[in-house]
C-alpha cells in the first residue's frame, strides 16, 4: 500500500498522510500537490472512495531548505500561468475536508489545526507565533523546551530529509499529544512495513543542527559523553561551510540550545538549534 502511495504522491511523508486518513488515525490531511499531478491524484482519491477538496487558489513555494519541505510559500490566482502547487484535503467525511478548505481560505489557522488533528497547545502555539517572517516555528518549539534532548517522536527537524511522524510544530518537544500522535502513526507504518517503521525510527533518532541560513544537519551513529557529541554520518540540505566543518571534524561539544562549538570555533545564536532526539521509552 505505502509502495503504491508514493507513486501517485512521491514524497513518502506525503503518501503516509493519505495512509493515516485511510486507517483512520488521522480526521483529515492537507497536502500540497504540484498542478500537473492534481489531476491524477484526485483520480486516486475517488478511485478509493476518500473524499477531498482543493484548494480555491495555488501557491508557489519559497524559501525550500530541501526538496522534500517548504515552510513559505504565497497564494497566487488558480489561473494564473505560473507553474504552482493546490492544497488537497482529505478525510473520509467530505463536510470535513470542506471544512478545512474554508478555514485555509480564512487563514483561521487554529480552526484549521484542529480539523486536522493538531493538539490544540500546538494550534494555539502555531498561531501566535507564525507570520509573514516567522514561518519555520522549529527554533520557536526548541526555545519553548526545556533543554537539548528529546524523544524521538517529535522529531520534525528531519522532514526536510522527508522523515517525520508529525506534520505539525509541537509546542514543545517534550508534548504529550505530539507524542501520542507520532506513537499512533508509528504504529499504522508498522503494519504495513516494519522496515520502514524501522528506518523512520532509526533516522529520527540523533543530533540534529538546526539553522535558519546555513542548512539543517542530521548527525548520525551518535555517541553522547556529557556535553560531547561524537558522531558519523552527516546528513544535509546544503553544503555549506558549516557542513564541511562538521563531517571533517566528526565531534562537538553543546554549550547549550543554541550554541555549540566545533574544534574550538564557536558558533551559535538565535539562528542556531542543538537537539538530540533519543528513545526514551514506551
Amino acid at each position: 500500500m505505502i509502495h503504491k502511495l508514493q507513486q501517485i504522491f512521491h514524497s513518502i511523508t506525503k503518501s503516509l498522510e493519505v495512509l493515516y486518513v485511510i486507517e483512520g488515525v488521522k480526521p483529515c490531511a492537507r497536502i500540497l500537490v504540484p498542478e500537473d499531478d492534481l489531476s491524477k491524484v484526485l483520480d486516486f482519491l475517488n478511485g478509493n472512495k476518500i473524499k477531498h477538496a482543493t484548494s480555491d487558489f495555488k501557491v508557489l513555494k519559497q524559501n525550500a531548505q530541501s526538496e522534500f519541505y517548504s515552510d513559505k510559500s504565497i497564494k497566487i490566482d488558480k489561473n494564473s500561468a505560473q507553474k504552482g502547487y493546490f492544497f488537497v484535503y482529505l478525510s473520509k467525511n467530505r463536510e470535513t475536508a470542506e471544512k478545512a478548505r474554508s478555514a485555509e481560505e480564512k487563514n483561521a489557522h487554529k480552526e484549521l489545526g484542529l480539523i486536522l488533528g493538531y493538539p490544540e497547545c500546538c494550534c494555539e502555539f502555531f498561531e501566535k507565533n507564525f507570520g509573514e517572517n516567522s514561518t519555520d516555528l522549529t527554533l520557536k518549539t526548541l526555545q519553548n523546551s526545556d533543554g537539548y534532548e528529546f524523544p524521538f517522536h517529535t522529531n520534525i527537524a528531519a522532514r526536510h530529509f522527508d522523515v517525520s511522524l508529525l506534520s505539525h510544530f509541537p509546542h514543545s518537544f517534550a508534548c504529550k499529544p505530539s507524542m501520542e500522535i507520532a506513537k499512533a502513526n508509528l504504529k499504522t507504518i508498522s503494519r504495513y512495513s516494519k522496515q520502514l517503521a524501522a528506518i523512520f525510527s532509526g533516522i529520527l533518532q540523533g543530533a540534529v543542527i538546526y539553522t535558519t541560513e546555513e542548512g539543517i544537519f542530521l548527525l548520525r551513529k551518535y555517541e553522547k559523553i556529557g556535553n560531547e557529541i561524537i558522531y558519523g554520518d552527516v546528513m544535509t540540505t546544503a553544503k555549506t561551510k558549516l557542513y564541511y566543518l562538521l563531517s571533517s571534524n566528526k565531534e562537538l561539544r553543546v554549550i547549550d540550545k543554541n550554541n555549540f562549538a566545533v574544534n574550538d570555533v564557536k558558533i551559535g545564536g538565535e539562528k542556531f538549534g542543538v537537539m538530540v532526539f533519543k528513545y526514551l521509552g514506551a
